[in-house]
Parts: structure tokens; sequence; C-alpha cells
């Protein structure tokens, strides 16, 4: 969402960028679509279960990007600030008001102002923010990270993404199936900093057909174990860190199956395609933070007119809804982008 920054790369990168960010912001606004068209266990989990590789891919993106990159902590730090720190507490702060309890005071106070940025710093203010919460995290880190990538050999980079998956992915399912329980201090190596490092290593693999085949690989085998583990609900339920959170193995494995993809492909895509995904691309951070509040008044108006969410197939309806979001979503980011006062915000 925030691999605007992709200007001094060749043309043939961008343009597969582009395409994977767009993709991705559509698919970030789809796993979002609830409570729309009948009840419908087919549809919802096909969607839900591909929609999953949307946030994965951005933080590979992001990975790519960054790590591939050389500049000062100064620059870096001053790119952030405004790229991401600015729109992360103005959107904060709508999102407080909105569905949190906001400030109840008629005049804004000192104290009002504390509560709101306790409020901030404690968590998200509505459930999609979490994720800049853990990018800016990853951002802290980058310029460590810059040295690591620039010097490590592969064995040591591959050994690093190896503890990370044993960490992440496979204890997990370990301790939730067997006696085994982990007593080791090796938690340093979890979280969505795999992804970072994954996504610099794919991103500058050269393609080939041997890539493709095994993105192609990756992600049936990552779509039909996620979708399998939503339609016939499998346990555990009570622990989604096994097969159902980003970093459970089947959504790991069809998220790098997906952006191998989207590399191969979209590098390959047409005109008119590869003109839409860069239009719409460089919205998607908007894209992402307004998508939320699309999507409430949108249910909002439609009982307001008198009908029912419920009403439709939802193999139909789902998606229909998601391309409307989507498009309200870029819509509402092109014109804020366009008024100079606001356009940092997103």
């Amino acid at each position: 969402m925030t691999t605007v920054e992709a200007t001094g790369t060749e043309r043939t990168i961008i343009q597969w960028v582009d395409v994977a960010r767009f993709l991705c912001a559509f698919f970030v606004v789809l796993a979002h679509v609830t409570g729309w068209g009948s009840n419908g266990n087919f549809a919802q989990s096909f969607y839900y279960s591909i929609s999953r590789v949307g946030v994965p891919i951005f933080f590979l993106l992001s990975g790519y990007l960054l790590l591939s990159k050389e500049e000062n902590l100064s620059i870096f730090f001053k790119k952030r600030i405004s790229k991401v720190l600015i729109p992360f507490l103005v959107w904060s702060i709508i999102y407080d008001a909105a569905y949190s309890q906001p400030i109840t005071e008629t005049v804004f106070s000192l104290k009002s102002a504390i509560g709101l940025f306790v409020r901030i710093i404690r968590g998200p203010r509505a459930g999609h923010l979490w994720f800049l919460y853990y990018l800016i995290g990853l951002y802290l880190l980058v310029p460590i990270l810059r040295v690591f990538v620039k010097h490590a050999r592969k064995t040591e980079f591959l050994y690093y993404v190896f503890l990370w998956l044993l960490v992440t992915s496979f204890l997990p399912i370990i301790e939730a199936f067997t006696p085994i329980k982990n007593g080791f201090e090796i938690y340093m190596a979890s979280g969505y900093l795999g992804y970072y490092l994954l996504g610099y290593y794919i991103g500058n693999a050269e393609n080939s057909t041997k890539l493709f085949y095994w993105g192609v690989g990756l992600f049936i085998f990552g779509f039909l174990t996620t979708f399998s583990v939503f339609y016939f609900d499998l346990p555990p339920l009570d622990n989604e860190l096994v097969f159902r959170s980003y970093t459970s193995f089947n959504i790991v494995m069809m998220s790098l199956g997906a952006f191998i993809l989207m590399k191969t492909l979209g590098e390959k895509s047409g005109t008119a395609f590869s003109k839409l995904s860069k239009a719409a691309s460089q919205h998607s951070f908007g894209i992402y933070l307004i998508h939320f509040l699309v999507l409430d008044w949108m249910a909002f108006t439609w009982e307001g007119w008198g009908f029912d969410r419920q009403d439709g197939s939802p193999l139909f309806v789902i998606p229909l809804v998601a391309i409307i979001a989507f498009l309200i979503s870029w819509a509402g980011t092109y014109m804020i982008r366009k008024i100079p006062v606001l356009r940092a915000i997103v």
C-alpha cells in the first residue's frame, strides 16, 4: 500500500508492482464484504479464502521495494513520516470518532487530546488499521534489514526464512495437535518480518518457467487448504494461528504463490490492464484507508432504502459489492488527492 515509492525502478518492474498492488487492494476490500447475500457457505468461503493473500502481498511488496533501496536514516524516516505516519494519525482520529467512544466534551481540551492519543497508542481504532501498526514497526527495522540483505549469504538468508516459518507456521500446528509445547525463546523470529525478506528475495529473482510453476503449485496447495479450513470449519477453532492467520503455513504458501504469479504474469499484462493497474495502484493506500467507511455507508444506505443485504446469491453479490466499494473508495481517494491540504492523508 505504501509501495508508491517505486520510482527509479525499470518500467517492467513498475508494471508488475502496479498489477500486484491493484489486485491486492481489491482483495483487501473483498475480505471485508460481510453480511451481504443469502447464506451461502461455499461462495463466502471461496471469496474470503482467496482474499487472504491481499495483506501478505502488501508486506511482500514493501519488503521488495524498501530493502532494494539505499538511503541514509534521515531521508528514510522523513519519507516515512509523510507517507505513513501522517495518514496513520489522521485516519486513527477519524475512525476513533466514527467507531469508538469519541471525544464527548463540547470544548476540545488537553484531557480529551491525551485520551485520544492513549487510545491510538493502545491499538487500532478500526479493524483494518492493525496493518499500519505492524508496518510502522517493520519500518523501524528496515535500516538494519538493508544491511542484512546486502551482506548475508544465500544460506544465511534462507536460514532466517526457515526459522521464521518454524516459529510462525509450524510450531502452532505442532502445539495444537501434539503434546509438544515449545519452551525455548525463539519468538524473536515471529511476526511479518519473513514476508519482508521473502518479498526482497522473490522480487529480485529472475523470472523463469520453473519459478512460474512453483507459483502455480504453491497457490493451488495454499488455496485448497485454506478453502477447506473455512468451508468445513476445520479445527482448531480457538487458535487462528494454526490455519487461519496471515502467518499460517497454508496462507503463507498461497500468498507466496500468488506473489510469484503476479510478478511473472504482471510483466506480461496487456496495455489496457497495465494502465488500469497503474492508475489504481497509486491510490491503493487511500483505498485501503477509506474502504471501511465506504462499506458501512453502503450497508446503511441499502438498508435505509428498505432493502435486505442478505438478498441475492453471495456468489454474485459479494464480488459486486466489493467492486462497487472499491470504485467508490478509489473515487474518494482521487478527490482527496486533488485537495492540496488533504493530499498528505492518503
